[in-house]
């Protein structure tokens, strides 16, 4: 069990949701911190060979990851970022290698711009642009 910015979290919990999707072999979910030392989650997972992606760096794959676990768990338990692996790496044990596991390289997602809804979200986002200016 894993706390991010307040949540209790059980990454085998999301790695389970993960597995449900039929592109998915294997996965497994961790918290790395990034270099403002703020933990997001990231999600390894092994796909099939009739795994699609509509691009080269795998942003179909990771868009289709993100709907599916969207749908099935609360927003906080949803990665940061998911990195498409051959295989996950294994000590000699047997065991998930999980210091192996490299580092999402700018792979943490990008949500696309949401409007405003509502007056109350109009009049915060007013008030934050102000604000930052």
């Amino acid at each position: 069990q894993v706390k991010i910015r307040g949540f209790r979290i059980e990454p085998g919990e999301i790695a389970a949701r993960l597995c449900e999707h039929a592109w998915v072999r294997e996965a497994v979910v961790v918290a790395r911190q990034d270099r403002a030392g703020d933990k997001h989650l990231v999600a390894y997972v092994v796909c099939a060979p009739e795994a699609g992606s509509d691009d080269e760096d795998g942003g179909g794959l990771a868009g289709a990851l993100r709907a599916h676990v969207s749908g099935r768990l609360p927003d906080y338990m949803v990665p940061a970022a998911f990195v498409q692996l051959a295989a996950l790496p294994l000590t000699p044990n047997g065991k998930l290698d999980r210091k192996a596991l490299p580092a999402p390289a700018g792979a943490y997602a990008r949500t696309a711009y949401e409007a405003p809804r509502g007056a109350v979200e109009t009049a915060l986002a007013q008030i934050w642009a102000e604000l930052l200016g």
